[in-house]
């Protein structure tokens, strides 16, 4: 993180501290319309322009550990190859084959030096040249060039590997830029995915990401798991643009519940031992940066009321039995915090549903779920979205810059 971030970040959180009332240069939160988390017809306009052209965090490179490694990324009603080459670069491929549609690859993970079809053995490169075709004889005029697997933009930021269906989205350093900053003095490239976890949740994608940013709820939700650890009242929140955000909490035992006597890299910053940095990402994912480790978690759609939350426990990479045991012990941990929230998400979703609440109100220590709406809407483009389900583009003047 830059001195200059960091310098500021200790005069909010004093200025916090302090604050006993409405800040007098912060706008009034107009109510969110509530049927954004109902509407088969809000989800359809989401999935083309939000999920179709946003830049997505599909997993870590630690995932694709040699040449020939994959893992399929299965989300938004798609199956993704995301594979690592002979070259060492990560590619990503539409999983279809070319000849009549058959998946190549079937189990969720493993290692494959040629995509070969299940269904007729059409064979593909890691490159997905098209090399082999049995009988090629009986397909007049096939063009093996013109008929290798449909690439999927695939770029990797500081490890974390990305995924965009829109060929002509901007650069993912680009999309990147505004949050870049705070990830500095904190080596993710290194880590390693220690275990991974699939959560059906009964709610709308948008309603459980909330859950996570936010510092309001913990203390009556969480108030023996995580509260003992923060310092609540000195969360502050930056937001800046393409809709990413920053988060610090200081922390109150000095440690979090990823702290361990395990091994920790001597060039992770110390404000990342001083306060707990979390790092909500634009469209889906968080996680809060830890000496010990973090969970990184990605929020998606499974229908109008059903979602699925990805999470990822990242840890350094070492291997010893009791490094093992910590991330087993951790996996239990995290899943039991998470039903504390959970418990809540259905009933969220059914009163939303049932028109009880027709609308959402959010205060000032929610301005992040805000300025996550507006974004959303940006994304789609305002215009798009009818007026009674839009929110009011209020939050600009507020963002970093």
């Amino acid at each position: 993180m830059r001195t200059d971030t960091l310098e500021h970040l200790h005069r909010t959180m004093e200025a916090q501290l302090v604050r006993a009332e409405h800040p007098d240069d912060f706008p009034y939160l107009p109510p969110v319309p509530a049927s954004r988390y109902t509407d088969p017809g809000f989800a359809k306009l989401e999935h083309d322009g939000l999920w179709m052209r946003t830049w997505l965090q599909v997993g870590h490179v630690s995932e694709l550990p040699a040449p020939g490694s994959y893992f399929l990324f299965e989300q938004l009603d798609k199956s993704v190859i995301i594979s690592h080459g002979k070259d060492g670069a990560i590619r990503a491929f539409h999983n279809a084959c070319r000849h009549r549609g058959s998946a190549l690859l079937l189990q969720h993970s493993g290692k494959a030096m040629r995509f070969v079809c299940p269904y007729h053995a059409w064979g593909y490169s890691l490159e997905g040249e098209l090399k082999s075709v049995p009988d090629q004889h009986d397909f007049t005029c096939l063009d093996k060039a013109e008929n290798g697997l449909l690439p999927v933009r695939c770029e990797v930021d500081r490890g974390i590997i990305f995924i965009n269906f829109d060929e002509a989205a901007e650069p993912l350093a680009d999309f990147m830029a505004p949050q870049a900053p705070q990830k500095e003095g904190y080596p993710i490239e290194k880590m390693v995915v220690k275990e991974r976890l699939l959560i059906e949740m009964d709610c709308n994608w948008k309603l459980a990401l909330h859950n996570f940013l936010e510092i309001y709820h913990v203390a009556t939700v969480h108030a023996k798991s995580i509260a003992p650890y923060l310092d609540s009242p000195s969360f502050v929140v930056a937001l800046f643009a393409n809709g990413h955000m920053r988060f610090a909490t200081r922390k109150k035992k000095g440690n979090t519940i990823f702290e361990a006597d395990l091994y920790k890299p001597d060039d992770v910053a110390d404000v990342f031992s001083q306060c707990t940095i979390a790092l909500p990402t634009f469209p889906n994912t968080f996680f809060a940066l830890d000496p010990g480790g973090f969970s990184l978690q990605s929020f998606w759609p499974a229908g109008p009321d059903k979602s699925i939350m990805e999470v990822r426990l990242m840890g350094w990479d070492v291997d010893s039995d009791a490094d093992r045991e910590h991330w087993q012990a951790m996996n239990g941990i995290v899943r039991n915090i998470l039903s504390e929230d959970l418990c809540l998400f259905r009933s969220i979703q059914q009163s939303l549903e049932q028109g009880t609440i027709p609308q959402l109100r959010f205060g000032y220590q929610e301005r992040a779920l805000y300025w996550f709406e507006e974004e959303v809407d940006r994304r789609i483009g305002v215009d798009a979205i009818p007026e009674s389900q839009r929110v009011a583009q209020v939050l600009s003047g507020q963002m970093q810059r």
